[in-house]
Order: C-alpha cells, then sequence, then structure tokens
C-alpha cells in the first residue's frame, strides 16, 4: 500500500511543481507579450479554467497523500524516511502559505475588475498585476519543487530500505 500512496504523492506534488513552473516560464511570459487588454481576459479565463480542472485533485491530494505517508512511516517507526516526507509536508505548506497570501488575492483583485474594451490604462494594470504575481509564483515553483525533492529522496531511501530487508 505504501508505494500506491508515494506514487499518488508522487503525481502529486509533481502536478503542482509542473503547473508552477509552466506558468512561470510561459504562460505569464507569454500574456506579458500580448496586448494588455487580451493578457487581463485571457489570465481571468485561465483563472476560470484552473478551478473548474482536476487542479483542485492535485492541490488536495498532495497533502492527503503525505499526511497518510506520514502516519504509515510513524507506525513502521522510519524516521529518516519520515523525515523526508515531513519535509515535503512543510514545503506544501510553504507553497500553500504564498498561494493563500499572495497569489490569491492579486488573482481576486484582478477578478473583480469590470473588464471592457473601455478600461482605464490596461498596460499599467496588466503590469502592476504581472510582476507581483510572477515574482510571488517563483517561491511557489521554489516550495512545489523542494516538496517534490523532499519526497523524491523519501522514496530512494524507502527503495533502500527495502532492498535491504
Amino acid at each position: 500500500m505504501k508505494i500506491a500512496v508515494y506514487l499518488l504523492a508522487l503525481l502529486c506534488t509533481g502536478a503542482l511543481f509542473g503547473f508552477f513552473f509552466t506558468m512561470s516560464v510561459s504562460i505569464m511570459p507569454g500574456l506579458d507579450l500580448a496586448e494588455p487588454y487580451s493578457a487581463l481576459v485571457a489570465n481571468q479565463a485561465i483563472g476560470n479554467a484552473t478551478q473548474q480542472s482536476f487542479f483542485a485533485v492535485a492541490l488536495l491530494g498532495t497533502p492527503i497523500t503525505l499526511i497518510i505517508l506520514l502516519v504509515l512511516m510513524w507506525r513502521a517507526k522510519l524516521r529518516g524516511e519520515g523525515s523526508w516526507v515531513g519535509g515535503a509536508l512543510l514545503a506544501f505548506i510553504a507553497m500553500m502559505v504564498v498561494t493563500l497570501a499572495l497569489n490569491v488575492p492579486l488573482n481576486q483583485i484582478l477578478d473583480a475588475l469590470p473588464l471592457t474594451t473601455e478600461i482605464e490604462d490596461p498596460r499599467g494594470l496588466w503590469l502592476s498585476y504581472s510582476v507581483d504575481w510572477q515574482k510571488w509564483n517563483w517561491l511557489r515553483v521554489l516550495f512545489s519543487g523542494l516538496s517534490l525533492l523532499a519526497l523524491g529522496r523519501a522514496m530512494l531511501l524507502h527503495g533502500a530500505n527495502s532492498a535491504s530487508r
């Protein structure tokens, strides 16, 4: 059972890292190159699509699977492996703090704006949003990447522990 939970945790954690990384290296820079009004509208559409997608599976699945793994490690007294899973969970929590405290409020401000083609200074609005959002998203890339690496290290220890038995 533990290997199945490890694999689910790996898929969820990797999906989050990949999503945030893709937003930072292609989606947001691509929107920066677009006409500002179009970037604003497209960004709102991307946010809506994300909220209605399987993104929630990765977002909720990551802590659930990591907590299950921690319980399994605790019961089996695998402290080394458990420490790395705990590190993965802490990095996930740090990523969620950044998300909820920094990125989501920026999204909510943008979503509350009635976007029309007559909006005043769409370029200034887009740049003020995009620069800050991307800065905080790179923190999410860092923390989700650390979570993925810590989980990978725990899996390596699991493999080494299994081989030595």
